[in-house]
């Protein structure tokens, strides 16, 4: 019997169609719907609190649509930290990049942080509910929020040992300092979600800014 070859054209993966890419453009806005929802939720009653019909609800999508995007309440979670922890690495990315002094590179980092979380609320308080203090690498999530994290510690690492060899940052090791800097930031934002959110971001920076300089700063 004489084999018949299949059309190396066959064999090629089918070019999606008009419908499969409306699909999939819808699917992504549904996504952000559902991943902003469930971050106010997450950030209001808690991870373990949390309903998905109150995600459901808030996104105004119904539970179908909700399991039709996310398994469960653990892979939503999961992509909130996710996408915000990539946000966060590209900000320190582009203040690193900048090639600013390290004195007005953690500077400029201070601000930067605070503005993101000043901007991102519910995502503040989702992140201190966790219960963890900044300076530790996450332990749950996989690989992807340790890489993250660790990306993110080293740039302000470098940050540090810039300063030190420049005489500019007091004589430590650099991680410990950059460890530092990562517990005033949280204690900073902490002691605001704490007090009711009033204070401007002007303020909180000023605030940020000033324990860094008394902190780090070689006298």
């Amino acid at each position: 019997m004489l084999r018949r070859d299949v059309p190396r054209s066959a064999k090629r993966t089918a070019a999606p169609t008009p419908r499969d890419s409306a699909r999939a453009a819808r699917l992504d806005v549904y996504r952000r719907h559902v991943v902003d929802a469930a971050e106010r939720v997450f950030a209001e009653h808690g991870f373990d609190a949390a309903r998905l019909q109150d995600i459901s609800r808030l996104a105004g999508l119904s539970m179908g649509t909700i399991y039709a995007v996310f398994p469960g309440k653990a892979e939503l979670l999961q992509a909130i930290l996710d996408d915000r922890g990539r946000e966060l690495l590209t900000l320190v990315q582009d203040v690193v990049a900048a090639g600013r002094p390290p004195r007005e590179t953690l500077q400029e980092l201070s601000r930067a942080y605070i503005g993101y979380f000043v901007d991102h609320p519910a995502f503040l308080q989702l992140h201190l509910r966790e219960g963890r203090a900044w300076i530790q690498a996450p332990t749950g999530g996989g690989d992807r929020r340790a890489a993250i994290w660790q990306a993110i510690h080293g740039l302000q690492e470098s940050i540090f040992r810039q300063g030190i060899d420049q005489g500019l940052f007091v004589e430590e090791e650099p991680a410990l300092l950059a460890k530092t800097f990562s517990a005033l930031d949280q204690v900073v934002l902490a002691d605001w979600v704490a007090g009711g959110m009033r204070e401007d971001r002007a303020t909180l920076v000023g605030r940020l800014q000033g324990l860094v300089t008394r902190t780090f700063a070689r006298s």
